[in-house]
């Protein structure tokens, strides 16, 4: 089941998704490079560590990791992308963009704590 859900994952990050950063760089050559070379970085380190507070490697499936993956990274980018179509100030942007994401971290962090507390 897990290939099957990564190459859906793949295929749906690589060609359904808008690049988030169009709104910043209005360039869409220039965007694109920042989106390979930057964003997909930072959306990357960002998606996975949100996946990292609700999945635990060898406790759950690798096919819901992958699954939660693709759903956080598609939350991500149409978070980028609609904050920085609404705001053009890109500072705020990033401002607001981290603090919902600390808010989305402790939200997870603390419903994992206590989904593992009730299997313990």
């Amino acid at each position: 089941m897990y290939p099957i859900i990564n190459l859906l994952s793949v295929i749906i990050r690589q060609f359904v998704l808008p690049n988030p950063y169009i709104n910043v760089v209005k360039n869409q050559t220039y965007a694109d490079l920042l989106n390979i070379f930057i964003g997909g970085i930072i959306l990357h380190f960002l998606s996975f560590n949100l996946v990292g507070t609700i999945y635990k490697k060898g406790i759950d499936s690798p096919s819901s990791g992958s699954f939660l993956y693709l759903i956080i990274y598609t939350f991500m980018t149409l978070l980028i992308t609609c904050l920085t179509y609404f705001i053009s100030n890109i500072k705020i942007a990033i401002i607001v963009m981290l603090s919902i994401y600390i808010i989305l971290f402790l939200i997870l962090s603390h419903i994992s704590n206590k989904r593992y507390e009730i299997q313990f």
